[in-house]
This record gives structure tokens, sequence and C-alpha cells, in this order.
């Protein structure tokens, strides 16, 4: 698997912000030529991988409100 520069930088942001989640995803697909002069982004790949983390997004707030209605249930 190959590293961008994007992984370096997200552990440093790890460090920094310990508490932090972050949503690391890669959206060029497959022969996408990343930073070559015929680069291009896959739509169809980029549709599908913006509607895995709007899921991701969404199933977060879900649980995060579940906790927040329980917690107030529990005192």
């Amino acid at each position: 698997m190959g590293e961008g520069g994007t992984i370096p930088f997200m552990a440093m942001l790890g460090a920094k912000f310990p508490r932090a989640q972050f949503l690391i995803t890669g959206v060029l697909g497959p022969h996408a030529n990343a930073h070559g002069p015929n680069e291009f982004l896959h739509i169809e790949y980029a549709k599908k991988l913006t509607a895995a983390v709007a899921d991701v997004i969404a199933a977060q707030a879900r649980a995060e409100r579940l906790a927040t209605v329980s917690a107030r249930v529990c005192f």
C-alpha cells in the first residue's frame, strides 16, 4: 500500500489532538495517476466514497445523540 503525504500529517494531528477522531480516505481510485499530468477523479468512485463518509458521520451523530439521551435518563 502506498503512503501519500497526508499519512505523516495525520500522525502529527493525532499527537496534537489525541482525543479527536479522524477519517482518512483516498478518493482517486484505480489508475488515477495521482499527481501526474493526466491525473483524474473517477466520478462513480468519488460518489460512493462520499456516500460512505456521509453514512459514517450520520452513524456517529446518532450514537452521540443516543449517549446524550441515555445520560439524561440515568440522572
